[in-house]
């Protein structure tokens, strides 16, 4: 009869206890993440459940809103806070009035052109009602271009019927000049036109 050596039992045991282990773990990779951990959680005994991924909160996107680009204007006149005022580039002569505090009771309003675009460095006079109003422009010769109309532009050098037609166009459809210089951009005024009415043109 052959006797079994107890070293070789224990050998055979070993390794049937590493291909065991083996095998489990092979199964356990099968398991679901969800499930696996509030297994684990229910085992420790807790109430609480594992957020699946669908509960985790998403990541909302930063939006970054850049800064208007402020313009300075001065303020007088028949309004119930003269003073300057800092507005977003683009505002309007009514948006100065009301960060001003609005029209006095003596305002004129009808006199100032409210709808007007204003421009950095501008100053808006509001007067009073029966005060006599000079226009520097007219008294120097000079044509205004947000107040003149074809007939006035055309007495501009190089300026025509044509062309006076498409400033006015230009002037509406932007609200107006706000420089002089602005006048380049109306269709088929150049450089050499701006440089013989430049000293003739006002926007003021």
């Amino acid at each position: 009869m052959r006797i079994i050596q107890p070293k070789f039992i224990l050998v055979c045991f070993w390794m049937s206890l590493v291909l065991s282990g083996c095998s489990r773990s092979g199964e356990i990779l099968y398991f679901d993440r969800e499930e696996a951990g509030n297994e684990y959680v229910r085992e420790l005994g807790g109430d609480v459940e594992l957020p699946s991924r669908k509960e985790l909160p998403e990541e909302e996107p930063e939006f970054r809103q850049e800064a208007l680009r402020q313009i300075c204007v001065h303020v007088c006149g028949q309004v119930c806070r003269p003073g300057i005022v800092m507005l977003p580039e683009g505002s309007r002569a009514w948006e100065a009035v009301e960060a001003a505090g609005g029209l006095s009771g003596e305002a004129h309003e009808a006199a100032v052109n409210l709808a007007a675009v204003l421009r950095d460095g501008e100053k808006l006079y509001i007067p009073a009602l029966g005060e006599e109003l000079a226009d520097d422009a007219e008294n120097r010769g000079l044509v205004n271009l947000n107040t003149a109309d074809s007939a006035g532009l055309q007495t501009l050098p190089g300026i025509g019927e044509s062309r006076a037609a498409d400033i006015l166009s230009y002037r509406e459809k932007h609200g107006g000049f706000r420089a002089v210089e602005e006048i380049m951009q109306v269709p088929g005024i150049k450089e050499s036109t701006y440089e013989k009415i430049r000293d003739q043109i006002t926007v003021n």
